[in-house]
């Protein structure tokens, strides 16, 4: 591009880091405001006592391609750690774990009559694959119909859906059945089955944040800067008005990249018309608590993670073994066992304050799983708040991505990226903000 267009991103998750690469490799200049004082977004990771608490992602996953490329790219593969056990799914004070492959359809978790209705679902993703497509969502729209509990209750079963299906979109995504698109289940379900040798979990030997500090390599990051509004500019352009470190500062963009939560936009941008606004208003996110808490001694290595069906509780969702991530992940002899809330018991209990979020979370852990329990060894305690774990992927959702990815929504040289368009996950995040330069970089040229 000629003259280096000066374009601004705003927000240093991964969706804003990708984004920022991309645009800095066409030879633009690029300044990230960020409005936290670290980058990451929901790829973070914590160090409390020595031990690596990851703040959001948690690991991950073989069909996470364009990730895993990047990963290769930034000369970090080395540090890349395979998960090396499974989750398993707590009923009746029993663990049954839950291979991402095939192989599930032996476990004893349900019954065999339950069973054999898998087959609507085997028929349901042999007949819709071709539109399944991980990094293009909105091809799945005319499947985003009904729920995933309404799908279930029609074609599957009760058992199924309660034992099966909720407790890994509790336990990652904090949404509960009624709240997912039975678009997004498809997706998930063809991109974990598409590998042959069954779906591999990974993290990184520093954490997932190195993930996020490896892309920030080399660019021109502020952090503590608060954007306050994107104005357009007479003649082309606009005016990005932040205060940053508790001074305002006003940057002339030729163009902007809003790499934030939707729930930001119509802040950042007020003079959106109704239909633009009224397109990020509708996205939702879910929440959740995430208690860490480390121990003197070693936890249960059975297991990397432990999900709890609402059935079993209404406040746990998960919990995850840090060194059986990566042994590294504590210092020797040490453990950490990281929480989480569900969506809505993170949403009825935020009036609630850290201590008794803490009691009732260790509560419910020595009732689940008392092998788990923290308490008799503990040596520090972290509680972390989530208000917007995860944008949810509800019915409508992939309607209005389908709307998007039409040119519905974006106008001039201001593009979006994020997690909402592009999946909730961190392969999701990093597509849409490398997507979002694809098309700056195709309007600053025209």
């Amino acid at each position: 591009m000629s003259g280096s267009p000066h374009i601004v991103v705003i927000g240093a998750g991964v969706a804003g880091l990708a984004a920022a690469r991309r645009l800095r490799a066409t030879g633009a200049r690029i300044t990230i405001l960020e409005r936290a004082p670290v980058i990451g977004g929901r790829v973070q990771t914590a160090v409390v006592e020595g031990c690596k608490i990851e703040l959001g992602a948690e690991f991950l996953a073989s069909f996470y391609t364009r990730t895993l490329a990047l990963i290769g790219q930034l000369g970090i593969a080395r540090d890349l750690r395979r998960i090396p056990s499974s989750a398993a799914i707590l009923r009746d004070g029993r663990l049954y774990p839950l291979w991402p492959s095939a192989r599930v359809v032996f476990t004893s978790l349900i019954g065999s009559r339950q069973k054999l209705t898998l087959s609507h679902l085997v028929g349901s993703l042999l007949r819709h694959r071709p539109i399944l497509d991980l990094h293009a969502f909105q091809r799945a729209c005319s499947v985003d119909d009904t729920s995933v509990s309404e799908y279930a209750r029609a074609h599957l079963s009760d058992e199924l859906l309660e034992y099966v299906l909720q407790p890994p979109l509790s336990g990652i995504f904090y949404w509960t059945p009624e709240q997912t698109s039975r678009a997004l289940l498809l997706i998930a379900l063809r991109a974990g089955l598409s590998q042959p040798s069954g779906l591999r979990l990974f993290t990184l030997h520093g954490g997932l944040g190195q993930l996020a500090t490896a892309m920030a390599k080399g660019l021109d990051l502020r952090l503590s800067a608060e954007v306050l509004s994107v104005t357009p500019r007479d003649g082309g352009g606009y005016s990005v008005q932040a205060h940053v470190g508790g001074t305002g500062m006003r940057l002339a963009a030729d163009g902007v990249v809003v790499a934030t939560t939707a729930t930001a936009v119509p802040r950042l941008l007020p003079w959106l018309d109704g239909e633009r606004r009224a397109f990020f208003e509708a996205v939702a996110y879910s929440s959740t608590v995430n208690l860490a808490v480390g121990t003197c001694g070693r936890l249960p290595r059975g297991v990397y993670g432990l999900l709890f069906p609402r059935r079993e509780t209404p406040f746990l969702a998960s919990a995850t073994i840090q060194t059986v991530k990566d042994p590294t992940f504590a210092p020797r002899g040490r453990d950490a066992i990281s929480l989480h809330l569900s969506g809505p018991a993170a949403a009825a209990l935020r009036q609630y304050d850290d201590a008794t979020l803490a009691r009732l979370m260790l509560a419910d852990l020595r009732r689940l799983a008392p092998a788990y329990d923290p308490a008799p060894t503990q040596c520090f305690q972290r509680l972390y708040r989530c208000p917007e774990a995860l944008p949810l992927f509800d019915v409508g959702h992939f309607t209005r991505i389908d709307r998007f990815a039409r040119g519905t929504i974006e106008a001039g040289r201001l593009v979006f990226a994020g997690d909402y368009l592009g999946g909730p996950f961190v392969e999701g995040a990093i597509i849409s903000g490398e997507q979002a330069a694809e098309r700056l970089v195709a309007r600053l040229g025209q």
